[in-house]
């Protein structure tokens, strides 16, 4: 959006519909993260020093549609994330593990409004803040310097309170534990900073985000993939009874709790047998496209929890709910069961 600047004002309120966006003393603010092919109305208010409005200019706009290329994914093509599995060897103990997860795979779902990963993509015009790691050190979360965040962001909802910021004109993606803004102030308790255009590893001696230390952006569900019917990288995951025996690249840290020596470690990746004909199942569309993935690229163990969960992200940084423009409006959604015992970890 850009408008011509107004005689004695000194800032401008940027709305989209009724949600205000940003105040700032430009002429132009990108708003970004818009559903595809859906109509914007947007209204700037030019405001005075004693915060007098000075007049208002309004203006609609359609978003276009996706890219032919598919919905655009962080890091480097050839990263852990964007790679497919290939022809990689099963661990020794493959079935051991498997029956351990399949007693582990507890109310399988999705996360999408709590215990998620809410996204906020960055802008030049955004606001910087200074976030240090007040619980959890050595951590990157200050590698990059101060943070640029959107004035919509907000983290998600759970005791995790999980929040990636992602500036994709510099390549750059923070991760937050524990996220939280009081005032003009932004607080997390452990993150990472990870380049986007690299091999999306936090470094090992660091604490980040989440146990494995990967990536808070990485492996996350996007609505807009949904929509297109097809994901383009890893998954991350989470599961009750995490090993304590350490963790295995991606991972660079974990704090697994159990002695079972079938127990996974953070940082495992599990494939879907690619065998198993997705298009055969009676399962919905966007749990088939979840299935396909698992075939293609599989799930990394993220973390431990107190349910298998698969990783999406949470919207509430967008101001409206994607997740309801796929169909998908409970805070969680429950997986087919048709997907079971046909697992392989690598």
């Amino acid at each position: 959006l850009t408008w011509s600047a107004v005689a004695g004002a000194s800032a401008y309120r940027v709305y989209r519909g009724s949600t205000l966006l940003t105040t700032t003393s430009a002429t132009s603010v990108t708003d970004a993260m818009l559903w595809p092919e859906t109509g914007y109305t947007y209204r700037v208010d030019a405001v005075s020093a004693s915060a007098t409005v000075l007049g208002s200019m309004s203006s609609s706009a359609t978003t276009s549609a996706l890219p032919s290329s598919g919905f655009a994914r962080p890091f480097s093509s050839t990263s852990v994330w964007n790679t497919p599995i290939g022809g990689v060897r099963l661990v020794s103990n493959n079935d051991q593990l498997i029956a351990n997860f399949e007693s582990n795979a507890l109310y399988p779902n999705m996360a999408l409004n709590k215990w998620a990963v809410s996204i906020a993509e960055a802008q030049s015009s955004d606001p910087l803040f200074n976030v240090f790691c007040a619980v959890y050190n050595p951590c990157t979360l200050t590698s990059f310097g101060s943070i640029p965040i959107p004035s919509t962001a907000a983290a998600d909802p759970s005791s995790d309170g999980h929040m990636a910021v992602y500036d994709p004109a510099n390549g750059r993606t923070w991760g937050m534990w524990k996220a939280s803004k009081s005032g003009s102030t932004w607080t997390a308790a452990a993150g990472e900073a990870v380049s986007t255009q690299g091999d999306g590893i936090v470094p090992s001696g660091t604490v980040a985000s989440n146990a494995a230390n990967f990536p808070l952006l990485a492996g996350v569900v996007r609505p807009e993939e949904i929509l297109q019917g097809h994901i383009d990288h890893a998954l991350v995951f989470t599961l009750p009874e995490i090993s304590s025996a350490g963790h295995v690249c991606p991972a660079t840290h974990d704090d697994g709790s159990s002695s079972n020596p079938s127990a996974l470690m953070e940082g495992m990746r599990l494939q879907l047998d690619p065998s198993l004909d997705v298009d055969s199942l009676s399962i919905p569309a966007w749990q088939k496209t979840i299935a396909k993935a698992l075939q293609k690229y599989g799930m990394y163990l993220r973390d431990g929890s107190g349910s298998l969960a698969i990783i999406a992200e949470n919207p509430v940084s967008r101001g409206y709910d994607a997740w309801a423009k796929v169909g998908l409006r409970s805070e969680e959604r429950r997986v087919g069961k048709e997907c079971r015992s046909r697992w392989s970890p690598y």
